[in-house]
């Protein structure tokens, strides 16, 4: 069977070859920076000017030492899902920082040539801002050229073939190409042209689209393929899978699936508590003035508590009274019972309307936050009587009480706040789930402050 592995071995090539140009470029760049003015008239060079070619030598010598340590640490790896373009980069980073820890160490005790503090310094940025540069454009390389030159052509056999054929199609920039789509009964016999058809269409891989129940199927697939160099990958479907992130691991000398993992777990549990307790503990002691002006705003426009206490459902499915500044009527529950608020909504008061609008309603939450009942970023958490309602009509709904409640949301800065569809929303709460970091956090906040200042959808 011809293979075709020709991009297999050309694109690790490419992206090699060019970080080797780049890494040396950025050396030989902080050299010419360094010594020429106007950087020399900013900070003067006191030993005189050394030798440019031995410069170029260090910087040949030190991109082919990043290089293959980027080789590795799995940086050209050529993955068929190219994952997030921030873990690239990331991945890209951290293999060249502890390349230039290894070489800075190597430099200082190597007394034969006192190499430039300031170079090695302004090497580390440009090298960084080019190393970033250079995933960006290779992301873009790949998405115009693995559809034209895939990695793989996959024959996709299976109860629900169809389906996975169909993606396939529509994300091509992947590197697979199905080829042929196979809707297999697994109460009869497999086909007897499977092994021909491979051939014939020189199929490389084979996707195996059965549920988790039908596994055996899969395997008696895998063996009627014996002999062939082929690749197998399992796709049980989007329902049988609770997680994006599927990985095998091995545990006790067994190979296990993990199907799901706490993202809180150990030290990442304690950082985003932390920063949750300094964040919210500042915001309240700046804020101390603009409360104050709150309360006696609300004591005075209406009749009524300044604060508004309801019951939510919080991480592990626990209640607690969120806070906030009472911005409708006292009755406004009496006759509709609990519903979400509407635009206009007759119930809000003129001030309430105001602090809705600009959000400042949230601000007592604050104090749910510092208390451990809520955190800054998560899912928005709902009344009792909604979740209910909620679980038995949106599947995985549960999911989102994995994490503490939170003030704003990945469903919220995207517009899904309010009275929209709970599915739309419970998609953007549970990606948040599985993908958390404090990096994601942070972005989540700053996207926040310009949905609360230039956002239409309060109410």
């Amino acid at each position: 069977m011809k293979r075709k592995d020709s991009m297999l071995l050309l694109w690790p090539v490419l992206q090699a070859s060019a970080d080797f140009v780049l890494l040396t470029a950025a050396t030989i760049l902080a050299y010419l920076v360094r010594f020429n003015p106007p950087f020399t008239s900013v900070v003067p060079v006191i030993y005189g000017v050394p030798s440019f070619s031995y410069y170029v030598f260090s910087a040949l010598i030190a991109a082919m030492v990043w290089v293959v340590l980027f080789a590795l640490r799995g940086v050209y790896q050529v993955r068929l899902d190219p994952g997030n373009l921030s873990s690239e980069i990331s991945g890209a980073l951290f293999s060249y920082y502890v390349g230039f820890a290894l070489l800075f160490a190597f430099l200082f005790f190597y007394r034969e040539f006192e190499y430039s503090r300031v170079v090695a310094v302004l090497t580390l940025f440009l090298g960084t801002l080019l190393l970033v540069l250079a995933r960006l454009f290779y992301s873009l390389l790949r998405s115009a050229l693995f559809p034209v030159r895939p990695l793989h052509r996959a024959l996709v056999i299976g109860t629900h073939a169809e389906e996975i054929a169909h993606s396939l199609s529509s994300h091509r920039e992947a590197g697979l190409k199905g080829v042929s789509a196979i809707v297999d009964d697994p109460t009869g016999s497999l086909p007897d042209n499977l092994p021909d058809l491979v051939e014939r269409e020189t199929v490389d891989m084979v996707i195996l689209a059965y549920g988790f129940e039908r596994f055996a199927r899969a395997r008696a697939v895998i063996d009627m393929l014996g002999g062939h160099r082929l690749h197998f990958l399992f796709a049980p479907g989007t329902k049988a899978i609770l997680s994006r992130r599927v990985a095998p691991m091995t545990f006790a000398g067994m190979t296990m699936l993990r199907l799901r993992e706490d993202p809180l777990a150990g030290w990442n549990g304690v950082i985003k508590r932390a920063f949750d307790v300094l964040v919210s503990l500042l915001l309240l002691l700046l804020l101390s003035p603009v409360f104050l002006v709150l309360s006696l705003l609300v004591a005075l426009s209406s009749k009524g508590p300044i604060f508004y206490k309801q019951t939510r459902v919080g991480i592990d499915g626990r209640p607690f009274p969120i806070i906030k500044f009472r911005t409708m009527r006292t009755d406004a529950e009496k006759k509709s019972g609990a519903v979400w608020a509407k635009p206009g909504d007759p119930r809000v008061t003129p001030l309430g309307r105001f602090l809705r609008r600009w959000s400042l309603d949230e601000l007592p939450q604050l104090w749910n936050v510092l208390r451990g009942e809520m955190s800054l970023v998560g899912p928005r958490p709902e009344r009792p009587e909604f979740v209910e309602q909620f679980e038995e009509e949106v599947p995985r709904y549960l999911e989102r009480h994995r994490f503490r409640s939170g003030m704003t949301g990945w469903a919220q800065v995207n517009g899904l706040r309010g009275d929209v569809p709970i599915a739309d929303r419970t998609r953007f709460d549970l990606y948040y789930v599985e993908n958390w970091s404090l990096g994601f956090d942070l972005w989540i906040l700053a996207k926040t402050m310009t949905a609360v200042l230039f956002g239409k959808d309060a109410y």
